[in-house]
C-alpha cells in the first residue's frame, strides 16, 4: 500500500520556503515530484546562485537566466553570480542591471555579484554601483560587491545588513565610514583587494568578525585601526603580501579571540604596546588573555618565537604554525631556541 505524502499535505507558503533552501539545481526539479509540486518552484521565494554549481556547469546562458527571472513569480531571497560570469559579455552593467530590476528579485535578502573576471587587472577601471541594486537597501541581510565603484554620497542606507564584502570595490574613506555607518546591524565585513582608502579606522558595536586582504591601486591601504570594537571576536589578516609601511592597530577589542593568520610578511601589527612583525614578536608587555586562537606562518621555525606569543595571549587553546616554502627554499639563518638551551632534555623528558 502506498504509504501517505505527508510533506505535500503542508501548507504552500511552508514548501516554497523548503524548496528556497535547496540549491538552483535541485529547487528546479522539485517540479517532478507530483503535480503538487509543480507550482511552488515558481512561486516560491528564488535562489538562483551560480555559485552553488560545478565549474563545469555554471555557465548558464545569458538568456536563459533572463527567462527564469521573468518566468518565476515568487519573490527573491538569493542572487548570486561568480566573479568571471561576464568576462565574455560587451555589456555586463546593462545586463546585471536588467536582471536586478527584475519583479522576481522583489524583497532580495542577498545579493553576490562581481563585474570582473579571473583575468581582471589590478588598477582596471571599476564600473558603477548599479542603479537599480538601490531597491534592495531595505531587504538585504548579505551583499558582496565586486569590481564596482561606490558613490560619494552618504545616502546608501542597509537596515538589516549583517554581512558586507567588497571585493575590488573602489570607494573612498569618506564614502566607507558612510557605508558603515548606514548598516547598524552589521556583523561581518569583508574587505578583498579594494582601494581607494589610505586608512580605515573602525568604530562599531555590532561587527563580530573582520576580513582584510591587501589592497591594490592608486590609493593603497596604509593604516587600519580597530578603535572601538565590543563584540569584535575575529580578525583575519587574508593575504601573503600586505605593503611593508602598512600598520594595523587594535586600540579595544575586549572579546577578540580568533587572530590570523600571521604570516612573515604581514604588516605591523600593534595590540597596546605589544608589537607584531609579522609572525615575529617585536615587543610583548600587553597581554591579551581573550585570545582562542592564532594561526601563524613561518619560514623557520623558532620555539622562542612561539614562547613570546603565548607570553602575549596567555588563554590560548589553539596555536597553527605552517611552514612557509613560498619563498623557494627555507632560509639558513641561524634560528636560536634559548628556551631550550635553559631547560635541556631533563626539563621536556621528566
Amino acid at each position: 500500500m502506498e504509504e501517505d505524502d505527508h510533506i505535500s499535505r503542508l501548507p504552500d507558503a511552508v514548501l516554497g520556503e523548503i524548496v528556497s533552501l535547496l540549491r538552483t539545481k535541485e529547487g528546479g526539479r522539485t517540479q517532478a515530484i507530483a503535480s503538487r509540486w509543480c507550482h511552488i518552484w515558481r512561486s516560491a521565494p528564488l535562489n538562483l546562485d551560480l555559485h552553488n554549481r560545478a565549474p563545469s556547469e555554471r555557465r548558464i546562458p545569458l538568456a536563459q537566466i533572463s527567462g527564469i527571472l521573468s518566468s518565476h513569480r515568487g519573490p527573491g531571497r538569493r542572487f548570486s553570480i561568480p566573479r568571471h560570469y561576464f568576462e565574455n559579455d560587451a555589456h555586463p552593467a546593462a545586463t546585471l542591471d536588467a536582471w536586478l530590476g527584475t519583479p522576481a528579485l522583489d524583497g532580495l535578502q542577498e545579493l553576490d555579484f562581481h563585474y570582473g573576471s579571473w583575468h581582471t587587472r589590478q588598477g582596471s577601471p571599476a564600473r558603477p554601483l548599479p542603479e537599480s541594486a538601490r531597491r534592495f537597501l531595505s531587504t538585504l541581510r548579505v551583499a558582496s560587491f565586486g569590481h564596482c565603484t561606490f558613490p560619494d554620497e552618504n545616502g546608501l542606507i542597509f537596515p538589516l545588513l549583517k554581512q558586507l564584502s567588497l571585493m575590488h570595490v573602489k570607494i573612498s574613506e569618506n564614502s566607507l565610514y558612510a557605508l558603515l555607518a548606514g548598516c547598524p546591524l552589521l556583523q561581518s565585513l569583508m574587505l578583498t583587494q579594494s582601494f581607494g582608502c589610505s586608512r580605515i579606522r573602525i568604530v562599531s558595536r555590532t561587527l563580530r568578525s573582520i576580513g582584510v586582504h591587501a589592497s591594490w591601486g592608486d590609493t593603497m591601504l596604509d593604516q587600519f585601526t580597530i578603535e572601538d570594537a565590543p563584540f569584535l571576536e575575529r580578525f583575519l589578516l587574508l593575504d601573503l603580501w600586505f605593503p611593508k609601511k602598512m600598520v594595523i592597530s587594535v586600540v579595544s577589542a575586549p572579546r577578540l579571540k580568533i587572530l590570523g593568520q600571521l604570516h612573515i610578511k604581514s604588516p605591523r601589527l600593534e595590540f597596546g604596546t605589544s608589537v607584531f612583525m609579522g609572525s615575529d614578536v617585536v615587543n610583548s608587555t600587553t597581554m591579551l588573555p581573550s585570545m582562542r586562537v592564532l594561526a601563524l606562518t613561518q619560514n623557520n621555525f623558532s620555539l622562542d618565537e612561539v614562547i613570546a606569543f603565548m607570553k602575549c595571549f596567555p588563554c590560548l587553546e589553539n596555536l597553527y604554525i605552517k611552514m612557509s616554502t613560498a619563498y623557494g627554499q627555507l632560509t639558513k639563518t641561524k634560528v636560536t631556541n634559548a628556551w631550550r638551551q635553559k631547560y635541556p632534555e631533563p626539563y621536556w623528558y621528566p
